[in-house]
């Protein structure tokens, strides 16, 4: 079941997700002693990072990830993980612990069993907090219907517990990485920040609709045994 948070300024959406993330991560530390948390790219957590990393918690017992990356160099501004360090990893939330989707290898394919045993070995299961975003097409985390069936597959029902999947979608001009629907699914609370009435349309196709492999999104939304909340507002922060 999905709850749907609506707010007409970003700004407003901006501040209360920084809330109960910072209320979410406390009450993991107080309750088990560390938290995990996977975050998104795109525009959108970009200032959520930057005020997010200001938060006095006890950051060292913070881990984050990602839900997926671009197979691309960690100077390169298509990289999330670049937009992870440069606005999260910074201010009071430079002591939290960051778990990368990226090895040395020339393409994601050969680093999927590599990923994911840092992944299995570096974070603390059931993932506290997954924030993710939506594509106008129904994709998230880098789960697209563009993909090749085979590479769809691997990234929504793989079969031999790999956490990530390697993602050629023709949406997009370079490979990507992307947790796998079981992995994402292995979390506490699940929130999808989505703006504008262009994100609100695609969503309201996606819960209304069947098939996952046409929005892989609906993975997320149609499944009751994570919450999630659904963080739509009219416009973006202006920060």
């Amino acid at each position: 079941m999905t709850h749907e948070r609506t707010f007409k300024s970003g700004d407003d959406m901006l501040a209360s997700m920084v809330a109960q993330t910072v209320e979410r991560l406390e009450f993991a530390i107080a309750e088990r002693g560390r938290a995990t948390m996977s975050v998104a790219g795109g525009r959108f957590p970009k200032p959520f990072f930057q005020v997010l990393s200001k938060a006095k918690l006890d950051w060292s017992k913070v881990t984050i990830t990602l839900g997926d990356d671009r197979w691309v160099g960690l100077d390169d501004d298509q990289s999330n993980e670049k937009l992870v360090k440069d606005n999260l990893l910074i201010n009071q939330a430079a002591a939290a612990t960051f778990v990368s989707l990226k090895t040395a290898d020339e393409n994601p394919e050969d680093a999927i069993s590599t990923v994911t045993t840092r992944l299995k070995n570096e974070l603390s299961w059931p993932m506290d907090i997954v924030y993710l975003g939506m594509g106008d097409d129904g994709h998230t985390a880098s789960l697209f219907p563009s993909s090749t069936p085979p590479d769809l597959k691997r990234g929504l029902y793989p079969e031999n517990g790999e956490l990530v999947a390697a993602a050629r979608p023709t949406v997009s001009p370079v490979p990507r990485i992307s947790m796998t629907l079981p992995a994402l699914l292995n979390a506490r609370y699940i929130g999808i920040h989505i703006t504008g009435s262009s994100k609100w349309s695609t969503y309201e196709t996606a819960k209304n609709g069947s098939v996952i492999e046409d929005m892989p999104v609906r993975g997320i939304l149609q499944q009751n045994d994570v919450p999630v909340d659904l963080w739509w507002s009219a416009e973006n922060p202006k920060g």
